[in-house]
């Protein structure tokens, strides 16, 4: 086991107790907010923020959380970083696509992470250093050379007027230049795609820290590519992510930017 494997290991049982949650809640949905801008928030968000929470502040207490619906829980320079429920659209009309997502920020670096779909056990989670898995299988990016070869994934989350236009180019560039491009409603597990395999690249804007970090990790660790929209730096705060098999990486960030 690397050093962080053990982050790793809590990671993944926070998710599946978070997961637990969601079935519960799954198709019965009976109460919930809007979020100005966001989208809905229900009853299932809340009791996963929490009951993970209360796990991970039980398990190592020295870090903060930091949470989707609550904000910074507690606090703490290093965190984990909490998706109780990500796709909650799909969940409210009982789309089964969704999933709780899990990362450790330390030293501002994401180590350790885990994703879980609940309705179909699709579980991924890794370690800086220690590689990404599915169900443990051992992930590595496609080998497609060519974005007109390649199959990639977006999405649009709560856009509208400009930025909406905006997203609409992209994605019709996108769609004219590659051989397909899904939009499944689940930002973490899009980018989880990529480090399968399943998608030569994703990309996506207005994203926060919780849609992209664990999912981030299990890209590099899977040999993928990370950048933002102009194709330089990544930082999971910047709310945007362009993620590749970096052998498209650059007919990617072209494409984005020809508009």
């Amino acid at each position: 086991m690397n050093r962080f494997g053990q982050y790793e290991k809590i990671a993944i049982q926070a998710a599946e107790l978070g997961g637990k949650i969601l079935l519960k809640h799954f198709k019965k949905v009976s109460t919930y907010d809007v979020k100005k801008g966001a989208g809905f928030v229900t009853e299932a968000d809340r009791e996963s923020e929490q009951v993970v929470g209360d796990f991970l502040r039980k398990t190592t207490p020295k870090f903060g959380i930091l949470g989707e619906e609550k904000g910074n829980i507690y606090s703490g320079k290093d965190k984990w970083i909490i998706d109780p429920l990500d796709g909650t659209a799909n969940f409210f009309h009982h789309i089964p696509h969704f999933n709780i997502a899990i990362a450790l920020e330390l030293e501002g670096e994401i180590v350790a992470g885990a994703v879980y779909n609940p309705i179909n056990k699709e579980f991924f989670y890794g370690s800086k250093g220690g590689g990404a898995f599915r169900n443990k299988e051992r992930l590595y990016v496609s080998k497609t050379k060519k974005l007109s070869r390649s199959m990639l994934g977006t999405g649009f989350a709560y856009m509208r007027q400009e930025k909406l236009k905006e997203a609409l180019d992209i994605f019709y560039r996108f769609s004219v230049k590659s051989h397909g491009i899904r939009r499944f409603g689940a930002a973490a597990l899009n980018i989880c795609y990529v480090a399968a395999g399943i998608y030569d690249g994703d990309y996506e804007k207005t994203l926060s820290p919780w849609d992209v970090a664990a999912g981030s990790l299990f890209v590099l660790e899977a040999g993928g590519k990370l950048s933002n929209y102009s194709g330089k730096g990544f930082s999971i705060y910047d709310k945007e992510i362009v993620a590749s098999n970096g052998l498209i990486h650059k007919e990617m960030i072209k494409t984005i930017s020809l508009g």
